[in-house]
């Protein structure tokens, strides 16, 4: 996000209990982002990253998506927006379909979708 001087960008942050983490476990991870444009939140029960295991057809964690949207794009109900872009930071690792994530990569993707 320091890359792209939009005060428009929004960037959503979700946690989840991976790897035996709890709730108390986040206050040491809030300072990986940093960005006042950043919003974190904790998912303990996969209500944000379930449907997206299910959208893009995960098979093992949905941990390191990386998704862009639209400014208009609006969560209803049970279905979630489909991004615009993603990419997986596990992609080669567990040998799915993904783009695997790179960071500059995602960053062009974002610029061209902002401009």
């Amino acid at each position: 996000m320091a890359k792209i001087d939009d005060p428009e960008l929004a960037a959503y942050v979700v946690w989840v209990p991976k790897n035996g983490a709890r709730e108390e476990h986040v206050d040491r991870v809030l300072s990986l982002v940093t960005d006042p444009r950043a919003s974190q939140y904790w998912d303990e029960y996969a209500a944000i990253t379930q449907p997206y295991v299910e959208m893009f057809s995960l098979t093992g964690p949905c941990a390191g998506i990386f998704m862009i949207f639209d400014r208009d794009d609006i969560w209803e109900g049970e279905n979630p927006p489909e991004p615009g872009y993603w990419e997986d930071a596990h992609a080669r690792e567990l040998k799915r379909d993904g783009v695997q994530f790179n960071a500059e990569q995602f960053a062009d993707k974002v610029r061209s979708m902002i401009d």
